[in-house]
């Protein structure tokens, strides 16, 4: 061989090597999911991309005639939310959070509820907690509804419409409080986001400062904990959850009282004033309340928003207000009133003890009832 086909060799096996490095550093940074499945042949897969506005479609698959399938392709470095849904690219699904160099295994078992196990990746194991968390509830709700399509509408007494309503309540109540102890329990994940983000036809003000706080803390530099925390800027300070602005202002004897020297009470803030009829009507059913709960750790921080202190006095003297009382007597232009956005009275926000504000706009009949389940 002359050493020009020398050099033609050489360059050739040259380019091989260098195709099948270009090969191997792509499948190193793409992902691959390899699934199995109780779905008969030729069932439609689909892969899309999770994000706010919409599912993305990212790709398509068919299962085998043992309900396999597979994907692969392209991921970013940050781990990223994904959705896996059967026959259409609409939910239900499975989850699953794909980045650079991931390699997942599925085992999907599609039933009236999808479920699945799963292997590979950073937070999957994370994320198959949490869908089992509400798929569990899920699965109670179909329960539930099954119960009540049993019921005879004309045998349907007011009992037991109230115990179904009450039952409905606490049902729902419930996933709520799961997902809040699967956010504290669990790592910060794009998970976490998808709990907060994804699950509730809202968001919770609550559930998603927590799972800001979290992911702030524990993965800063993620896009999703960006996201969650101009989603909290967006709320305001009087979020339910969020931490209660501090007020200090001055009582009628003039010491300033702050609201955070409350820490360790329920504490009722309530914005009134003398000249307001509603407000002076409320006062005999808020005494009774406070009479009850005081000696149990609950408090009341009123706010006035009068102009004179003499009226504003002789208001707190005659409806027997035993609490604390504060105010810089600028009427409307109050500084706590601004700060809370207050525009009528009465206006009140109930807070725990850690100072983060429970409900908002609470009258005496509703204030009886949070009462009874925080401090009985």
């Amino acid at each position: 061989m002359n050493f020009k086909n020398i050099k033609r060799a050489l360059i050739g096996v040259f380019a091989i090597l260098v195709f099948n490095s270009a090969f191997a550093d792509g499948l190193a940074k793409g992902f691959v999911i390899n699934a199995s499945s109780n779905m008969s042949e030729n069932t439609l897969v689909v892969l899309s991309k999770i994000t706010d506005a919409k599912l993305e479609i990212i790709d398509s698959s068919y299962t085998s005639k043992t309900g396999a399938f597979n994907f692969e392709g392209d991921a970013p470095e940050e781990s990223w939310l994904y959705y896996l849904t059967f026959e259409t690219a609409n939910p239900p699904g499975v989850p699953v959070v794909l980045e650079t160099g991931a390699k997942v295994k599925l085992e999907i078992d599609k039933g009236a509820i999808v479920t699945y196990n799963v292997e590979g990746g950073k937070y999957n194991t994370s994320m198959q907690k949490l869908h089992t968390v509400y798929t569990s509830f899920d699965r109670k709700m179909m329960d539930f509804n099954a119960e009540v399509a049993e019921l005879d509408p004309a045998s349907v007494t007011e009992e037991l419409r109230a115990n179904t309503t009450a039952r409905y309540n606490a049902l729902i109540a419930s996933r709520s409080v799961d997902i809040e102890n699967y956010i504290k329990s669990e790592p910060a994940s794009p998970a976490t986001y998808f709990a907060v983000k994804y699950l509730f036809q809202k968001p919770v003000p609550k559930l998603v400062m927590l799972a800001e706080s979290k992911m702030v803390k524990e993965l800063p530099n993620s896009s999703y904990a960006k996201n969650l925390t101009k989603l909290v800027n967006a709320f305001g300070p009087t979020a339910e959850g969020a931490m209660a602005p501090d007020i200090k202002l001055l009582s009628p004897q003039g010491d300033s009282v702050a609201l955070s020297s409350l820490r360790g009470k329920v504490v009722l803030i309530d914005f009134w004033a003398s000249w307001c009829g509603p407000c002076r009507k409320e006062n005999p059913n808020v005494v009774k309340l406070y009479n009850r709960f005081k000696d149990k750790g609950f408090e009341i921080y009123s706010v006035s928003l009068d102009s004179d202190k003499k009226r504003w006095e002789a208001a707190i003297a005659k409806d027997g207000l035993n609490w604390y009382h504060v105010s810089d007597l600028k009427g409307w232009k109050s500084s706590a009133g601004q700060l809370y956005g207050v525009h009528s009275i009465p206006q009140t926000f109930l807070i725990d003890q850690e100072g983060r504000i429970i409900k908002a706009g609470l009258r005496s009949h509703q204030l009886e009832q949070v009462l009874t389940q925080l401090l009985q």
